[in-house]
């Protein structure tokens, strides 16, 4: 019996059976985790959270209940789709996954702050970011119709009593009469691209008087500068806070391009039907 033990071929065969079994219980147990789901209490947490945010209040008894059931069916049909290969040419996850793997490059850089002398000169390649745009205050008087005979009297009557009743003039409007310290692109957004290119080019000498008539996509509107806030660029020292949360996140940018050019790098790329390849 000891020298059959000794023989080589007896030594193979009882490595062979090891083997097996390790494999089958390592096939069992890979099986056993694959068939279970386990809903950690921190992923407990991220529900109710999730559920918080979108509804304002915490989940009752039967809410959680059902976000439960949601998000087990959710993990095992997610499982069974991969196992069918569902998930290999799919171009919504892989996209998903190739934003996780930028986002997970982005957490991993840490930007230490840089000295006033690489911000300034940021700041000045980058300069048009920063401008202070051009703000208005204004009041109007409406009219409906473009062609209305009272447009006319009325400028009249505005120019001789700057500060009369123009409240009572013109038609009712459905927006404010008075507008304050608004951006050009704040006054396109409200009364359209004819309006805020005319009120752009009214008279910096005439603020205070009334001018006009002004198109809009309303209507015609006579039209009082009472503030004007000139187009200016600050100093460093203005914006300094802002230069440097700007300058964090384009530096960012470039260190995630960066890491994902070096992983990209790596691959062998071969385009069917390219040449030069």
């Amino acid at each position: 019996m000891k020298k059959t033990l000794q023989e080589p071929l007896v030594h193979f065969i009882l490595l062979s059976l090891t083997i097996f079994v390790i494999y089958q219980w390592i096939a069992s147990y890979n099986h056993r985790t694959a068939q279970t789901v386990v809903v950690s209490q921190a992923e407990i947490e991220r529900l109710v959270s999730l559920y918080v945010a979108e509804t304002g209040v915490l989940p009752s008894d039967a809410n959680m209940t059902a976000v439960l059931r949601n998000h087990i069916q959710n993990e095992v049909l997610a499982r069974e789709a991969r196992k069918l290969g569902m998930a290999e040419e799919d171009t919504i996850v892989k996209r998903r996954l190739a934003q996780k793997m930028t986002f997970m490059l982005s957490d991993l850089e840490q930007i230490e702050t840089p000295n006033d002398n690489v911000l300034v000169a940021w700041f000045e390649e980058n300069v048009s970011k920063f401008k202070v745009p051009l703000r208005l205050s204004f009041d109007h008087v409406f009219f409906s119709d473009g062609q209305d005979s009272r447009i006319a009297k009325a400028l009249e009557d505005l120019r001789v009593n700057p500060t009369g009743d123009w409240p009572g003039k013109g038609d009712p409007f459905m927006l404010q009469r008075q507008y304050v310290s608004q951006s050009m692109p704040e006054v396109l957004r409200v009364f359209g691209e004819q309006f805020c290119i005319g009120l752009s080019e009214l008279a910096a000498t005439e603020d205070g008087l009334w001018q006009g008539p002004l198109r809009s996509a309303f209507g015609s509107h006579l039209v009082r500068i009472t503030d004007r806030s000139s187009e200016r660029t600050p100093s460093f020292r203005e914006v300094r806070s802002r230069v440097l949360q700007d300058w964090r996140e384009a530096e960012r940018r470039r260190r995630t391009a960066q890491n994902i050019e070096a992983i990209v790098s790596k691959y062998d790329v071969i385009i069917e039907g390219a040449k030069n390849q």
